[in-house]
């Protein structure tokens, strides 16, 4: 056995409490190492009379490593629990595993403690509607013009080539036109970019964050279209930008106008004097000068922003934020956000944009979720680019998903194309098998699915502002094939709920076909996709062998011998 490889930190995320009664262990072995491997819990002042244990299941596969996993249940609020390792080579050697690491007989001290699961402990993982919620990314400048009154000066045509400046007069009362079909899709929750009064059409550089902008509408239209999208039972979140202002931002035009004798000269982070909109003056986002940079560490900042995101929940009724830049926020403003705002609403949902792996924003105390971008370069490398086989595809989602709790896998943002990203379909080089076939992974993979506008009506567009065109409305996309097949995915995964909260193992894996299983106590639901030029036989479903013909997928959903549904595509 290799003990070298065999890790439990005792820390979330190796232990945690799903509620109060329930804790969730993980302990990693080398690939194919043991044979079993049980934990061993008691209470830690009754240790012979409360004496259990129960056996980890193999979850994921890394390649490197295996993670086994298990969910224990306790009669009253877990407390004061210890607990160790018994692990079974396939070597037949058995040893134990404590807080100091292998040992050869059962240990008579140094065992792992979990010490209380309290209210706030549990508090700390997504909100459970979030988890498996199907989202829809609307970048509002070019989503549907609803008022052409509010349209701003010198307005192009709706679907006029986009430039990083033009304007094309999408707003919030478009967006509410369109309730209805996206309701229809069946999308549950709306992320809205940036809607706050700013001079650029992406509005990424606020300049007022208590006004939405007059080329968007009013405050009373956001509210206004967060009470109807409620009233279909859709969710919305706002777009959170506080790592960066614009330079027409209060506290950042104070400065320029008084240079040193600026209050708010510590609001930012000023590197020359006098302070023009240059860069070398001071920090900012990815080097424009358009975009000066707040210090997110600075008390007065913090409680400004805070006020603003209290702001909107209460005013308009918002479901939750998508932090602009989470990485580069400052870490106690971080934990600070979380606790004001789940102390306001528990089931407010925070997802933090990282463009990195993201672990270190999910801790437990900072965000829900994160745009997981890691997920989508899986997809790129596989489907788009063909880079990589089905093999280091299943390796890349697996570990991906060993890295987290699988509630927070399960409110995981998985998107495959964003505002700030080429459209998926392009990266395909416009190969239509290859796009749906990832979008099937997409919708049927644990975590949150999240559809950028216009994908589901065949929208292309390579990197901004090439992928922010317009909304071809005149097409009518709601009737369009692709429609339907994205609207019968999302069908799919809210009728089994399998999809939405199961466990998730690579079933096969050679050269272009990949396939996966979604499972929970009830039922079992099989994915496979073919991503060759060639069929390819099928032998690991318990149907019997299955075609799955070249740029084809099929879905086959059984409860029981009984199979319920058998999709193909």
């Amino acid at each position: 056995m290799n003990q070298a490889a065999l890790y439990h930190g005792g820390t979330y995320p190796d232990v945690y409490a799903p509620d109060r009664y329930h804790l969730t262990f993980s302990f990693r072995a080398a690939s194919g190492d043991i044979r079993s491997c049980h934990v061993i819990y008691f209470h830690k002042n009754h240790m012979e009379e409360t004496r259990k244990e129960q056996e980890l299941t193999l979850q994921y596969e890394t390649g490197v490593s295996s993670v086994y996993t298990a969910t224990v249940a306790f009669r009253k609020p877990a407390r004061y629990v210890q607990y160790c390792f018994r692990l079974t080579g396939n070597d037949g050697e058995t040893i134990w595993y404590h807080a100091w690491g292998p040992v050869k007989s059962y240990p008579l001290e140094c065992y792992f403690e979990y010490a209380y699961a309290n209210e706030v402990t549990v508090s700390q993982l997504p909100p459970v509607w979030s988890q498996g919620t199907v989202y829809y990314q609307i970048f509002p400048e070019r989503f549907r013009n609803g008022d052409p009154s509010n349209d701003p000066k010198d307005c192009m045509p709706w679907g006029s080539t986009p430039t990083p400046s033009n304007f094309m007069g999408g707003d919030l009362a478009g967006i509410r036109k369109s309730l209805d079909y996206l309701a229809s899709l069946g999308v549950e929750c709306i992320y809205l970019n940036p809607v706050f009064r700013a001079p650029s059409n992406h509005k990424y550089d606020t300049t007022d964050y208590y006004t939405v902008d007059p080329q968007f509408g009013t405050n009373e239209d956001l509210r206004a279209l967060v009470k109807e999208a409620h009233k279909r039972k859709i969710r919305v979140i706002l777009d959170a930008v506080f790592n960066h202002t614009g330079t027409g931002f209060f506290a950042f035009a104070d400065i320029l106008k008084n240079q040193e004798s600026s209050e708010y000269l510590e609001w930012y982070h000023i590197t020359a004097f006098p302070v023009t909109e240059k860069p070398e003056c001071y920090e900012c986002f990815f080097g424009f000068e358009g975009m000066p940079k707040l210090d997110t560490g600075n008390g007065k900042v913090q409680e400004y922003l805070l006020k603003v995101l209290e702001f909107w929940v209460k005013e308009a009724g918002v479901d939750g934020y998508r932090y602009d830049v989470a990485d580069e926020l400052d870490e106690n403003f971080v934990i600070k956000i979380r606790d004001r705002l789940k102390r306001l609403n528990p089931d407010l949902v925070l997802i933090g944009e990282t463009w990195a792996e993201g672990k270190r924003l999910l801790n437990g105390c900072g965000m829900d979720s994160i745009m997981n971008y890691s997920f989508r370069q899986a997809m790129l490398d596989f489907f788009a680019e063909r880079c990589i086989d089905a093999k280091e595809l299943g390796v890349r989602l697996e570990m991906a998903l060993s890295r987290h709790p699988a509630e927070i896998n399960a409110a995981m943002f998985n998107a495959l194309d964003t505002h700030d990203t080429e459209r998926f379909i392009d990266s395909c080089s416009h190969r239509q098998s290859s796009f749906r076939l990832a979008v099937v992974t997409q919708i049927l993979f644990p975590g949150s699915p999240s559809i950028y506008y216009g994908d589901e009506a065949g929208m292309d567009g390579k990197n901004d502002p090439d992928c922010r065109k317009c909304m071809m409305w005149d097409n009518r996309p709601g009737e369009q094939e692709l429609f339907q097949f994205y609207r019968t995915l999302i069908l799919l995964r809210k009728k089994h709920p399998a999809v939405r909260n199961g466990s998730f193992r690579t079933l096969t894996a050679r050269e272009r076909v990949y396939g996966f299983v979604r499972e929970n106590e009830e039922e079992i639901i099989y994915v496979f996709v073919n991503d060759g030029n060639t069929d390819a036989e099928i032998t690991e479903v318990l149907c019997g062998p299955v075609t799955l013909p070249a740029g084809g997928f099929r879905i086959i959903c059984k409860k029981s011998e009984t199979i319920t549904e058998n999709i193909y595509g």
